[in-house]
Protein backbone atom coordinates (compact mmCIF):
# COMPACT_ATOMS: atom_id res chain seq x y z
CA UNK A 1 0.00 0.00 0.00
CA UNK A 2 1.65 3.71 -0.97
CA UNK A 3 1.87 6.26 1.25
CA UNK A 4 -0.86 8.21 -0.19
CA UNK A 5 -2.82 7.09 -3.12
CA UNK A 6 -1.93 8.88 -5.71
CA UNK A 7 -2.77 11.03 -8.30
CA UNK A 8 -5.66 13.30 -7.20
CA UNK A 9 -9.71 12.58 -8.43
CA UNK A 10 -9.13 13.39 -11.82
CA UNK A 11 -10.88 15.30 -14.20
CA UNK A 12 -12.43 12.39 -16.02
CA UNK A 13 -13.96 11.49 -12.77
CA UNK A 14 -15.47 14.96 -12.32
CA UNK A 15 -16.94 14.47 -15.82
CA UNK A 16 -18.78 11.35 -14.99
CA UNK A 17 -20.04 12.63 -11.64
CA UNK A 18 -21.57 15.62 -13.29
CA UNK A 19 -23.03 13.47 -15.77
CA UNK A 20 -24.18 11.17 -13.66
CA UNK A 21 -26.13 14.33 -12.40
CA UNK A 22 -27.53 14.56 -16.06
CA UNK A 23 -28.52 11.63 -15.99
CA UNK A 24 -30.81 11.90 -12.83
CA UNK A 25 -32.09 15.39 -14.49
CA UNK A 26 -33.51 13.09 -17.34
CA UNK A 27 -34.57 9.88 -15.75
CA UNK A 28 -36.76 12.17 -13.19
CA UNK A 29 -38.10 14.15 -15.89
CA UNK A 30 -35.92 17.73 -14.27
CA UNK A 31 -34.92 21.40 -15.43
CA UNK A 32 -32.80 21.79 -13.07
CA UNK A 33 -31.30 20.15 -9.99
CA UNK A 34 -30.41 21.26 -6.13
CA UNK A 35 -27.59 19.24 -3.85
CA UNK A 36 -27.85 20.56 -0.05
CA UNK A 37 -24.46 19.95 1.80
CA UNK A 38 -23.76 20.65 4.94
CA UNK A 39 -20.76 22.46 6.22
CA UNK A 40 -17.69 20.91 8.07
CA UNK A 41 -17.40 19.96 11.54
CA UNK A 42 -19.83 17.15 11.82
CA UNK A 43 -17.41 13.82 10.58
CA UNK A 44 -16.62 15.96 8.40
CA UNK A 45 -19.85 17.12 7.18
CA UNK A 46 -23.16 14.91 8.33
CA UNK A 47 -24.66 15.04 4.99
CA UNK A 48 -21.72 16.08 2.13
CA UNK A 49 -23.08 15.09 -1.07
CA UNK A 50 -22.16 18.69 -2.40
CA UNK A 51 -18.34 17.22 -2.28
CA UNK A 52 -19.48 14.66 -4.50
CA UNK A 53 -19.78 16.89 -7.47
CA UNK A 54 -17.21 19.59 -6.35
CA UNK A 55 -14.28 17.69 -4.55
CA UNK A 56 -13.62 20.84 -2.66
CA UNK A 57 -14.68 22.02 0.92
CA UNK A 58 -17.90 20.81 2.69
CA UNK A 59 -20.72 23.57 2.87
CA UNK A 60 -22.40 24.39 -0.26
CA UNK A 61 -25.49 24.09 -2.49
CA UNK A 62 -24.44 22.65 -6.40
CA UNK A 63 -27.05 23.78 -8.80
CA UNK A 64 -27.29 22.14 -12.51
CA UNK A 65 -29.24 23.26 -15.38
CA UNK A 66 -29.43 20.76 -17.76
CA UNK A 67 -26.07 20.50 -19.56
CA UNK A 68 -24.45 23.97 -18.44
CA UNK A 69 -21.16 23.33 -15.95
CA UNK A 70 -22.83 23.65 -12.26
CA UNK A 71 -22.94 26.58 -9.85
CA UNK A 72 -21.82 26.26 -6.46
CA UNK A 73 -23.31 28.64 -3.63
CA UNK A 74 -21.00 28.47 -0.75
CA UNK A 75 -21.82 29.52 2.76
CA UNK A 76 -19.03 31.87 3.13
CA UNK A 77 -15.93 34.30 1.31
CA UNK A 78 -13.89 31.60 3.65
CA UNK A 79 -14.60 28.63 0.71
CA UNK A 80 -13.44 31.64 -1.91
CA UNK A 81 -10.36 31.93 0.28
CA UNK A 82 -9.79 28.56 0.37
CA UNK A 83 -10.82 27.84 -3.46
CA UNK A 84 -7.90 30.86 -4.43
CA UNK A 85 -5.54 29.55 -2.16
CA UNK A 86 -5.63 25.96 -3.85
CA UNK A 87 -5.48 27.72 -6.91
CA UNK A 88 -1.95 29.35 -6.22
CA UNK A 89 -0.32 26.31 -5.12
CA UNK A 90 -1.46 24.49 -8.16
CA UNK A 91 -3.64 22.03 -6.81
CA UNK A 92 -6.43 20.41 -9.35
CA UNK A 93 -9.75 21.83 -9.04
CA UNK A 94 -12.78 20.59 -10.41
CA UNK A 95 -14.56 23.70 -9.96
CA UNK A 96 -13.53 27.27 -11.47
CA UNK A 97 -13.93 30.53 -10.11
CA UNK A 98 -16.40 31.96 -12.50
CA UNK A 99 -18.85 28.81 -11.12
CA UNK A 100 -18.42 29.60 -7.41
CA UNK A 101 -20.75 32.66 -5.30
CA UNK A 102 -21.31 33.27 -2.08
CA UNK A 103 -25.15 33.14 -0.80
CA UNK A 104 -25.97 29.19 0.05
CA UNK A 105 -29.53 30.38 1.05
CA UNK A 106 -32.73 29.42 -0.69
CA UNK A 107 -33.16 32.92 -1.67
CA UNK A 108 -30.16 33.38 -3.55
CA UNK A 109 -30.59 29.91 -5.41
CA UNK A 110 -33.95 30.89 -6.17
CA UNK A 111 -33.33 34.25 -7.60
CA UNK A 112 -31.11 32.25 -9.83
CA UNK A 113 -33.16 29.78 -10.70
CA UNK A 114 -36.12 32.46 -11.21
CA UNK A 115 -34.30 34.74 -13.41
CA UNK A 116 -33.62 31.25 -15.91
CA UNK A 117 -36.81 29.84 -16.17
CA UNK A 118 -37.51 27.65 -13.57
CA UNK A 119 -40.56 28.33 -12.26
CA UNK A 120 -43.19 26.53 -13.28
CA UNK A 121 -40.57 23.24 -14.04
CA UNK A 122 -40.15 19.83 -11.79
CA UNK A 123 -36.49 20.51 -10.20
CA UNK A 124 -34.98 18.27 -8.12
CA UNK A 125 -33.48 18.50 -4.67
CA UNK A 126 -31.00 15.98 -3.03
CA UNK A 127 -31.43 16.56 0.43
CA UNK A 128 -35.14 16.44 1.66
CA UNK A 129 -35.52 12.96 2.18
CA UNK A 130 -34.76 11.17 5.46
CA UNK A 131 -31.26 10.42 5.69
CA UNK A 132 -30.83 8.06 8.73
CA UNK A 133 -28.82 8.28 10.97
CA UNK A 134 -28.29 11.49 10.58
CA UNK A 135 -31.58 13.31 9.85
CA UNK A 136 -34.64 11.74 9.94
CA UNK A 137 -36.69 14.52 8.13
CA UNK A 138 -34.20 15.30 5.94
CA UNK A 139 -31.03 17.45 5.40
CA UNK A 140 -32.08 20.42 3.53
CA UNK A 141 -33.13 23.58 6.29
CA UNK A 142 -36.91 24.25 6.29
CA UNK A 143 -36.44 27.84 5.87
CA UNK A 144 -34.16 27.00 2.63
CA UNK A 145 -36.73 25.25 1.34
CA UNK A 146 -39.67 27.67 2.23
CA UNK A 147 -37.09 30.36 0.20
CA UNK A 148 -37.26 28.09 -3.06
CA UNK A 149 -40.60 27.89 -3.03
CA UNK A 150 -40.89 32.19 -2.47
CA UNK A 151 -38.85 32.29 -5.10
CA UNK A 152 -40.79 29.75 -7.53
CA UNK A 153 -44.14 29.13 -6.22
CA UNK A 154 -45.70 27.28 -9.53
CA UNK A 155 -42.39 24.71 -9.70
CA UNK A 156 -42.65 21.19 -8.38
CA UNK A 157 -39.19 20.44 -5.66
CA UNK A 158 -38.85 16.69 -6.10
CA UNK A 159 -36.89 14.64 -3.89
CA UNK A 160 -34.59 12.44 -5.55
CA UNK A 161 -31.92 10.65 -3.53
CA UNK A 162 -32.96 7.43 -4.32
CA UNK A 163 -32.34 8.20 -8.36
CA UNK A 164 -28.77 9.37 -6.73
CA UNK A 165 -28.28 6.48 -5.00
CA UNK A 166 -28.67 4.14 -7.51
CA UNK A 167 -25.97 5.82 -9.37
CA UNK A 168 -23.59 6.94 -7.05
CA UNK A 169 -23.44 3.81 -4.73
CA UNK A 170 -21.60 2.17 -7.14
CA UNK A 171 -17.86 2.91 -7.09
CA UNK A 172 -15.49 3.97 -10.00
CA UNK A 173 -12.05 2.64 -9.75
CA UNK A 174 -10.53 5.70 -8.90
CA UNK A 175 -13.09 5.97 -5.85
CA UNK A 176 -11.96 2.46 -5.38
CA UNK A 177 -8.91 3.35 -4.90
CA UNK A 178 -9.60 6.18 -2.16
CA UNK A 179 -11.61 3.23 -0.51
CA UNK A 180 -8.77 0.82 0.00
CA UNK A 181 -6.47 3.38 1.58
CA UNK A 182 -9.32 4.54 3.54
CA UNK A 183 -9.63 0.50 4.63
CA UNK A 184 -5.66 0.67 5.17
CA UNK A 185 -6.06 3.61 7.37
CA UNK A 186 -9.22 1.67 9.54
CA UNK A 187 -7.05 -1.85 10.41
CA UNK A 188 -3.98 0.60 11.44
CA UNK A 189 -6.61 2.52 13.67
CA UNK A 190 -7.83 -0.76 14.74
CA UNK A 191 -4.21 -2.31 15.62
CA UNK A 192 -3.75 0.63 17.99
CA UNK A 193 -6.74 0.12 19.54
CA UNK A 194 -5.60 -3.22 20.10
CA UNK A 195 -2.01 -2.66 20.74
CA UNK A 196 -2.82 0.59 23.53
CA UNK A 197 -5.56 -1.12 25.85
CA UNK A 198 -4.20 -2.33 28.90
CA UNK A 199 -4.92 -2.25 32.09
CA UNK A 200 -4.49 1.28 33.91
CA UNK A 201 -5.79 3.03 30.43
CA UNK A 202 -7.80 5.48 29.91
CA UNK A 203 -10.90 5.74 27.68
CA UNK A 204 -9.34 8.99 26.55
CA UNK A 205 -5.86 7.45 25.70
CA UNK A 206 -7.36 5.41 23.58
CA UNK A 207 -9.30 7.68 21.51
CA UNK A 208 -6.24 9.98 21.37
CA UNK A 209 -4.28 6.83 19.88
CA UNK A 210 -6.55 5.94 17.69
CA UNK A 211 -7.36 9.19 16.44
CA UNK A 212 -3.64 10.47 15.92
CA UNK A 213 -3.06 7.37 14.02
CA UNK A 214 -5.46 8.16 11.17
CA UNK A 215 -4.18 12.01 11.09
CA UNK A 216 -0.52 10.74 10.86
CA UNK A 217 -1.82 8.38 8.37
CA UNK A 218 -3.26 11.38 6.09
CA UNK A 219 -6.74 10.40 6.96
CA UNK A 220 -9.52 12.12 8.82
CA UNK A 221 -11.87 11.43 11.29
CA UNK A 222 -14.09 13.20 13.45
CA UNK A 223 -14.97 10.82 16.43
CA UNK A 224 -14.68 7.11 18.00
CA UNK A 225 -17.57 5.35 19.25
CA UNK A 226 -16.05 3.59 22.57
CA UNK A 227 -17.48 1.85 25.83
CA UNK A 228 -15.83 -0.57 27.85
CA UNK A 229 -16.34 -2.58 30.88
CA UNK A 230 -16.70 -6.05 32.32
CA UNK A 231 -20.34 -5.61 30.59
CA UNK A 232 -21.80 -2.88 28.19
CA UNK A 233 -24.70 -2.47 26.25
CA UNK A 234 -24.81 1.29 25.14
CA UNK A 235 -23.76 2.36 22.06
CA UNK A 236 -22.31 5.97 21.04
CA UNK A 237 -19.18 8.28 21.38
CA UNK A 238 -17.93 7.81 25.45
CA UNK A 239 -20.04 9.34 27.73
CA UNK A 240 -17.23 11.64 29.08
CA UNK A 241 -17.10 13.29 25.18
CA UNK A 242 -20.80 15.37 26.31
CA UNK A 243 -20.88 14.89 30.21
CA UNK A 244 -18.70 16.23 32.59
CA UNK A 245 -16.90 12.99 34.00
CA UNK A 246 -13.98 11.32 34.09
CA UNK A 247 -12.90 8.47 31.64
CA UNK A 248 -13.12 5.43 32.75
CA UNK A 249 -9.89 3.82 33.35
CA UNK A 250 -9.33 0.03 31.81
CA UNK A 251 -9.27 -3.13 34.01
CA UNK A 252 -8.56 -6.64 33.20
CA UNK A 253 -11.55 -8.64 31.95
CA UNK A 254 -12.87 -5.75 30.24
CA UNK A 255 -14.32 -5.19 26.47
CA UNK A 256 -13.70 -2.62 24.92
CA UNK A 257 -16.63 -1.86 22.28
CA UNK A 258 -15.76 0.42 18.66
CA UNK A 259 -16.79 1.79 15.94
CA UNK A 260 -13.88 3.31 13.90
CA UNK A 261 -14.19 5.72 11.33
CA UNK A 262 -11.65 6.55 8.75
CA UNK A 263 -11.89 8.59 5.56
CA UNK A 264 -9.93 9.54 2.68
CA UNK A 265 -10.82 11.88 -0.04
CA UNK A 266 -14.50 11.72 1.44
CA UNK A 267 -14.64 8.06 0.94
CA UNK A 268 -15.32 6.26 4.21
CA UNK A 269 -15.03 3.30 5.98
CA UNK A 270 -15.88 1.91 9.58
CA UNK A 271 -14.21 -0.38 11.90
CA UNK A 272 -16.36 -1.97 14.28
CA UNK A 273 -12.97 -3.48 16.71
CA UNK A 274 -13.97 -4.97 19.66
CA UNK A 275 -10.81 -5.85 21.93
CA UNK A 276 -10.60 -8.27 25.46
CA UNK A 277 -8.40 -7.43 28.24
CA UNK A 278 -7.97 -11.23 29.37
CA UNK A 279 -10.17 -13.69 30.59
CA UNK A 280 -13.80 -11.89 29.69
CA UNK A 281 -17.62 -13.21 30.48
CA UNK A 282 -18.06 -16.58 28.66
CA UNK A 283 -21.56 -14.89 27.67
CA UNK A 284 -19.03 -12.51 25.76
CA UNK A 285 -17.09 -15.00 23.90
CA UNK A 286 -20.61 -16.43 22.84
CA UNK A 287 -21.68 -13.02 21.16
CA UNK A 288 -18.55 -12.45 19.65
CA UNK A 289 -19.14 -16.19 17.66
CA UNK A 290 -22.89 -15.64 16.99
CA UNK A 291 -21.46 -11.94 15.51
CA UNK A 292 -18.93 -13.57 13.20
CA UNK A 293 -21.46 -16.47 11.99
CA UNK A 294 -23.80 -13.33 10.64
CA UNK A 295 -20.55 -11.23 9.42
CA UNK A 296 -19.49 -14.60 7.06
CA UNK A 297 -22.93 -15.05 6.15
CA UNK A 298 -23.39 -11.24 5.10
CA UNK A 299 -20.24 -11.60 3.00
CA UNK A 300 -21.24 -14.70 1.24
CA UNK A 301 -24.82 -12.98 0.41
CA UNK A 302 -23.93 -9.61 -0.68
CA UNK A 303 -23.07 -10.27 -4.82
CA UNK A 304 -24.95 -9.17 -7.67
CA UNK A 305 -28.26 -10.83 -8.17
CA UNK A 306 -29.13 -10.19 -4.12
CA UNK A 307 -31.64 -7.43 -2.56
CA UNK A 308 -30.27 -6.35 0.63
CA UNK A 309 -33.02 -7.31 2.03
CA UNK A 310 -31.41 -10.49 1.11
CA UNK A 311 -28.42 -9.70 3.43
CA UNK A 312 -30.09 -8.45 6.07
CA UNK A 313 -32.41 -11.86 6.25
CA UNK A 314 -29.15 -13.81 6.16
CA UNK A 315 -27.10 -11.63 9.17
CA UNK A 316 -29.69 -12.35 11.38
CA UNK A 317 -30.40 -15.72 11.25
CA UNK A 318 -27.80 -16.74 13.43
CA UNK A 319 -28.75 -13.74 15.97
CA UNK A 320 -32.45 -15.29 15.37
CA UNK A 321 -31.05 -19.16 16.31
CA UNK A 322 -29.33 -18.20 19.33
CA UNK A 323 -32.11 -15.90 20.64
CA UNK A 324 -29.81 -13.01 21.77
CA UNK A 325 -30.85 -9.31 20.79
CA UNK A 326 -29.10 -6.43 19.57
CA UNK A 327 -28.35 -2.33 19.75
CA UNK A 328 -27.92 -1.32 16.48
CA UNK A 329 -27.59 -2.27 12.77
CA UNK A 330 -26.47 -5.40 11.26
CA UNK A 331 -25.28 -3.56 7.97
CA UNK A 332 -26.14 -0.28 6.19
CA UNK A 333 -24.71 1.14 3.14
CA UNK A 334 -21.45 4.08 3.12
CA UNK A 335 -20.73 6.58 0.23
CA UNK A 336 -23.28 7.49 0.75
CA UNK A 337 -25.46 5.77 2.93
CA UNK A 338 -28.86 4.56 2.25
CA UNK A 339 -30.16 0.84 3.14
CA UNK A 340 -30.05 0.59 6.85
CA UNK A 341 -30.55 -3.11 8.34
CA UNK A 342 -31.78 -3.18 11.70
CA UNK A 343 -33.80 -6.81 10.92
CA UNK A 344 -36.64 -8.80 12.93
CA UNK A 345 -34.34 -9.45 16.11
CA UNK A 346 -35.05 -7.72 19.85
CA UNK A 347 -33.22 -4.99 20.87
CA UNK A 348 -32.62 -3.04 23.91
CA UNK A 349 -35.93 -3.73 25.08
CA UNK A 350 -34.95 -6.89 26.00
CA UNK A 351 -33.43 -5.71 29.12
CA UNK A 352 -35.52 -6.01 32.56
CA UNK A 353 -34.26 -2.42 32.81
CA UNK A 354 -35.45 -0.95 29.47
CA UNK A 355 -39.40 -0.87 30.68
CA UNK A 356 -38.84 2.01 32.36
CA UNK A 357 -38.68 4.39 29.48
CA UNK A 358 -41.93 4.91 28.51
CA UNK A 359 -41.56 4.76 24.41
CA UNK A 360 -38.62 2.58 23.19
CA UNK A 361 -39.75 2.23 18.98
CA UNK A 362 -37.90 -0.43 17.08
CA UNK A 363 -36.20 0.97 13.81
CA UNK A 364 -37.08 -0.49 10.98
CA UNK A 365 -35.51 -2.03 7.99
CA UNK A 366 -35.06 0.99 4.79
CA UNK A 367 -34.37 -0.84 1.41
CA UNK A 368 -34.94 -4.19 1.46
CA UNK A 369 -35.54 -4.19 -2.26
CA UNK A 370 -32.54 -2.32 -3.31
CA UNK A 371 -30.76 -4.79 -5.63
CA UNK A 372 -26.70 -4.79 -5.19
CA UNK A 373 -25.10 -4.13 -7.90
CA UNK A 374 -21.11 -4.58 -8.17
CA UNK A 375 -19.05 -1.53 -6.16
CA UNK A 376 -21.32 -0.44 -3.73
CA UNK A 377 -19.83 -0.20 -0.59
CA UNK A 378 -21.54 -1.39 2.65
CA UNK A 379 -20.06 -1.08 6.62
CA UNK A 380 -20.74 -4.51 8.26
CA UNK A 381 -21.57 -4.02 12.18
CA UNK A 382 -23.18 -7.63 13.27
CA UNK A 383 -23.45 -7.48 17.21
CA UNK A 384 -25.37 -9.59 19.77
CA UNK A 385 -25.69 -9.67 23.28
CA UNK A 386 -26.81 -12.41 26.07
CA UNK A 387 -28.35 -10.01 28.92
CA UNK A 388 -25.80 -6.80 29.40
CA UNK A 389 -22.94 -8.98 27.72
CA UNK A 390 -22.43 -7.89 23.94
CA UNK A 391 -19.82 -7.90 21.78
CA UNK A 392 -20.28 -6.60 18.24
CA UNK A 393 -17.20 -6.70 15.23
CA UNK A 394 -17.38 -6.29 11.54
CA UNK A 395 -15.94 -4.00 8.51
CA UNK A 396 -16.63 -2.71 5.23
CA UNK A 397 -17.30 -5.13 2.47
CA UNK A 398 -17.77 -4.29 -1.53
CA UNK A 399 -20.87 -6.29 -3.69
CA UNK A 400 -18.87 -8.59 -5.75
CA UNK A 401 -19.57 -10.93 -8.49
CA UNK A 402 -20.00 -14.10 -6.34
CA UNK A 403 -19.36 -13.04 -2.70
CA UNK A 404 -18.73 -9.53 -0.85
CA UNK A 405 -14.99 -8.16 -1.18
CA UNK A 406 -13.84 -7.68 2.23
CA UNK A 407 -11.65 -4.54 2.85
CA UNK A 408 -9.85 -5.41 6.23
CA UNK A 409 -9.59 -8.17 8.60
CA UNK A 410 -8.29 -7.48 11.91
CA UNK A 411 -11.81 -5.79 13.18
CA UNK A 412 -14.10 -8.51 12.17
CA UNK A 413 -13.07 -10.87 14.41
CA UNK A 414 -12.63 -10.71 18.67
CA UNK A 415 -9.58 -9.14 19.32
CA UNK A 416 -7.42 -9.52 22.50
CA UNK A 417 -4.60 -7.38 23.93
CA UNK A 418 -1.62 -8.07 24.92
CA UNK A 419 -1.59 -8.01 28.60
Amino acid sequence: MPAFPSPPLTLAERDRRWQLAREVMHAERLEALIVYGDREACAPAGFAQDCYFTNDRPGSMVVFIGDETPRVYTFASLMVADHLQAALRGDLQWIAPEQLFVGKTGRDVGAWLASRGMNGTRIGIIGLEPYPPFYFDGAMPARTLQALEAAMPDAAFVPVFRAFFQRASVKSEEELGLLRYAAHIGEAMSETLRATAKPGVSEAELVAAVTATCFSMGGYTAEILLGSGPEYVGWGPAAWQYRAQAPRVLREGDLILSEIFALYGMMETQHQAAVALGEVHPDILRAADIARASYEAGVQTLRVGRTFGDVVDAMEAPLLAAGGWHVHPLIHSINPYGPVGFGTAPGIESLPEAARYPALKRLPTVGRDVPLQEGMCFAFEPNCAFGRHMANIGGTVLVGATAGVELNDNSTRLMHADI
